[in-house]
């Protein structure tokens, strides 16, 4: 209901808010309570409580309770669930909306007009493509079809081509491109030596994380010596720039507010300043935890679409979106791992 709220309604409507609060509470399974499990249950209906009808930092937290609500649920049933919806929903805003509306765009170094496909922006309809395509992937990596995954991604390019000629979202192409290019990687390396190509790489996805971080704070605070780049971001540097100017010590600690009068698309930054940083080191604690677990798997096709959600992370507050079908798989993925497997399939 939320997700269909702000997608497709596009109204973050309080009386939505309210019933789905309420289909959250007493979805709980109280007949079996013990005292053990009485005190965390009250803490998660707190904190969702506390920031359900909050303005900030739902963001953040949203994705936790996304976590609590799947975490008794197959992964392959989840999986399915996720594409049904998401596919569901991209034809009926193509049924109703076709292309959608042409959006010019402002700070465009490429092209002037966009289609929307009846999304509120060009970019939110190319993440959901985007999400429809890596969960297809994700099917058929834990089905018996596994090696039919390079004729699937051979398929779908004509699809993600044509997103990307109409809504011309550069993160969305990124994303791709480091989905296909991660795949290939290992798909490669799958033949000649798996052990040694997982020593090579689980260097490089452990620090992804920090390395975006830091890039997006090291460009935003040195914009004016960026100007090309700024340019080719729209302008999002010279945006974060002016947010980072209006930090307080307590909003470094305790998250900022400040996020009301910036546009911040960077998934970094939110992760960094909306809840504060001692989220941040969470966060960081989770991704390392679920990560390391991939890698001790050798499960190179999550690997790769946590690369890629990582990468869309850069421009988009992508991460952060978990309250979405679709979006919410970076978390689920990481959880699952971090469970060792104890999401069964």
């Amino acid at each position: 209901m939320k997700f269909m709220s702000i997608t497709i309604i596009q109204d973050r409507s309080m009386l939505i808010d309210i019933i789905v609060y309420l289909l959250f509470v007493i979805t709980f399974n109280y007949s079996n309570w013990t005292y053990k499990e009485f005190l965390p249950s009250v803490l998660i209906i707190g904190v969702y409580t506390a920031i359900n009808f909050s303005e900030y930092k739902i963001n953040v937290l949203m994705p936790l309770l996304v976590i609590q609500s799947i975490s008794a649920i197959k992964l392959r049933r989840y999986l399915w669930i996720n594409l049904f919806v998401m596919c569901g929903m991209l034809l009926y805003m193509q049924i109703k909306y076709g292309l959608g509306n042409n959006m010019a765009s402002i700070y465009s170094t490429d092209r002037k007009v966009r289609m929307s496909f009846g999304f509120n922006h060009p970019n939110v309809a190319a993440m959901y493509y985007y999400c429809a395509i890596v969960n297809g992937m994700l099917l058929l990596g834990y089905s018996k079809w596994k090696k039919v995954i390079p004729f699937y991604l051979i398929l779908v390019i004509p699809i993600w081509l044509f997103i990307y000629k109409k809504t011309g979202s550069r993160s969305f192409i990124l994303s791709i491109v480091l989905l296909y290019f991660s795949y290939v990687y290992y798909y490669i390396g799958s033949f000649i030596n798996r052990k040694r190509l997982f020593v090579l790489s689980k260097y490089l996805i452990y620090t992804l994380l920090f390395l975006f971080t830091g890039l997006t704070l090291y460009f935003s605070l040195n914009n004016t010596e960026y100007f090309e780049l700024n340019r080719l971001l729209s302008g999002r540097l010279s945006f974060y720039n002016k947010f980072f100017s209006e930090l307080t010590v307590k909003d470094f600690f305790f998250g900022s507010e400040a996020y009301g009068n910036y546009i911040i698309d960077s998934s970094y930054v939110h992760l960094l300043f909306e809840a504060g940083i001692f989220f941040f080191l969470f966060f960081c604690y989770f991704y390392w935890l679920g990560v390391n677990s991939m890698i001790k798997e050798k499960a190179w096709i999550p690997i790769c679409v946590i690369i890629s959600f990582l990468a869309y992370g850069l421009m988009e507050t992508f991460l952060l979106y978990g309250m979405l079908i679709g979006t919410n798989i970076f978390w689920v993925l990481l959880y699952f791992y971090y469970r060792n497997g104890k999401m069964v399939f």
